[in-house]
């Protein structure tokens, strides 16, 4: 065993300077911050990356182009229209986008939620008249996910046209039920 000490110091430490006490928090700060991203900087970035694809979807309806819409759905994605069958997979929903969109077709989006790799986006929509239809409002919801290839693509997409019926719970004024 060695008889070595090493001295005591008998003055205190000086204190640390501005500089030193910052360059230490900025050292430590990923330790401190658990080194986690931002989740509402996450969230915002998918909110943008889906508003381009509903920017995408209402380009391409508005063009007619059933292969550019279809192009926005996963492999396994599902269509669910009114008054007619479930529409599975992106081929099957370019086969039912190519019976025609509707000219002049307007959406309003509401709601854009995301969180980690999903999201939906919950909407109304407008088709004006035509000669052999009248003008139709209705609501949507469109559910989206990251892909691995970090692409955002529609899982699932569901309309209702209005009714107009009085006994719908906006018509009754009834704000709990309203989107």
């Amino acid at each position: 065993m060695s008889d070595f000490h090493a001295p005591r110091r008998t003055t205190p430490r000086p204190p640390l300077g501005p500089l030193a006490l910052t360059a230490l928090a900025l050292w430590l700060a990923p330790w401190l911050s658990g080194c986690r991203a931002n989740p509402a900087s996450a969230d915002s970035s998918g909110r943008h990356a889906i508003t381009q694809v509903i920017d995408a979807y209402l380009d391409a309806y508005r063009r007619n182009d059933p292969d550019a819409i279809a192009g926005l759905y996963s492999g396994d994605a599902v269509l669910l229209p009114p008054g007619h069958a479930l529409v599975r997979g992106r081929d099957d929903i370019r086969t039912y986008w190519r019976r025609g969109m509707e000219a002049g077709f307007a959406m309003d989006t509401l709601r854009i939620e995301s969180a980690g790799g999903s999201g939906y986006v919950v909407g109304r929509y407008y088709v004006p008249p035509d000669e052999d239809d009248d003008a139709e409002t209705g609501k949507f919801v469109i559910a989206l996910r990251r892909d691995p290839d970090g692409v955002w693509r529609i899982t699932a997409d569901i309309w209702n046209a209005d009714t107009g019926d009085s006994d719908e719970p906006e018509a009754r004024g009834d704000s709990a039920a309203k989107v």
